[in-house]
Order: C-alpha cells, then structure tokens, then sequence
C-alpha cells in the first residue's frame, strides 16, 4: 500500500522534528564540568605560567655575561617546574573520563604541547652540555627562544581554558539566578 505523498512528507518532517527532540535533550545532558579537574587545571596554570617565567629567564641569559652554569641551574629549574606540570596533567589523563566534553578537549589539548616543551628542555640541556663554551652563540638562543615560545604557548593555553571554564560556570549561574532555560554550559 503506497502512502500519499502528503502523509509520506508529514511522517518524514515528524520522524526529523523527534530526532531534534532526542538530540536537544541528549546535547542538554552532557556530562557536567568536573570540579576535580577544574582545580587540577587551575593548578596547571599556575605551573605553566612559573615555567613560562623560568623560560624567559633562561632566554635572557643568553646575552654575554651570564656562565654556562647559571644557564644549567635555571634548565634545571625549568625541568622541576615542568616535571611538577606534567604530574598534574598525569593526573588530569586519569580523570579525563569524568569531565565535561570541554574538559576532555582541554586535557587533550594540553598534552602535545606540553611533550612538545618536555621534549624542547631536553634538546636545550643536550645542547648546553655539548656546548657549554658557546651559550651566547645563535644556535643555543635558538634553543632557549624556541623552549620560551614552547612555554608561552602552553600558558596561555592552559590559561584560556581555565577562563573558559569560569565563563561557562558563570554562564549557568545567570542562567539559574534569570531562570533562563538552561544552554548546556555543564552547571
């Protein structure tokens, strides 16, 4: 039995208006934010914008002047911070299940950039121990320019998703206090 087309239009835009249905409430269903890993990544700020500082200290070093140990103490330094950064985002992959869809694009986010700042420390210690009578020469300023911007972006970034958490909590909270429908800002 064929169905008119009129009937066979009017079942298909019901079918399609229940799929948007299903798809609103499954969209405002999403997982809350994680206060545990908003903490942790307010946490990781802090320590990337320390290891943001240790780097443009290190950067600045590289003018005559400074010895080759005092550019080895602070690579030393930076590692430390940087060790203490990658621990929290250790912590943060643990509970990256638990967050928000944001949340989980941050961790995911956050991880290269951080190997790629891990990776950039170790090739500047590899170098100053190759060449600790050339510190002040283009190549190792190349190196401690490089791990600098490497710092610089990985702050920033942790640092805009920690603002965008905050943002989308407050988001809900005027949401609640005007009694609007809620958008699905994880509150």
């Amino acid at each position: 039995m064929r169905f008119p087309l009129v009937l066979r239009i009017s079942a298909g835009f019901a079918l399609f208006a229940c799929f948007l249905a299903i798809g609103a409430r499954w969209m405002s269903a999403e997982s809350p934010d994680s206060t545990a890993i908003s903490n942790l990544l307010a946490q990781a700020k802090s320590q990337a914008v320390v290891a943001e500082n240790d780097a443009a200290i290190l950067e600045s070093y590289t003018h005559p002047g400074s010895a080759w140990e005092t550019h080895a103490a602070q690579l030393r330094t930076i590692a430390e911070h940087v060790n203490a950064l990658a621990e929290t985002v250790k912590q943060l992959n643990g509970l990256r299940e638990e967050g928000s869809p944001w949340q989980q694009e941050a961790i995911f986010q956050i991880n290269p950039l951080l190997r790629h700042q891990v990776d950039q420390i170790n090739a500047t210690i590899k170098h100053l121990n190759d060449n600790k009578d050339r510190i002040h020469m283009p190549a190792y300023r190349n190196y401690t320019a490089a791990g600098h911007e490497l710092a610089t972006r990985t702050a920033t970034a942790v640092s805009d998703f920690v603002e965008y958490g905050k943002a989308r909590s407050k988001a809900g909270s005027l949401e609640q206090e005007l009694e609007l429908p809620s958008s699905g800002t994880g509150k």
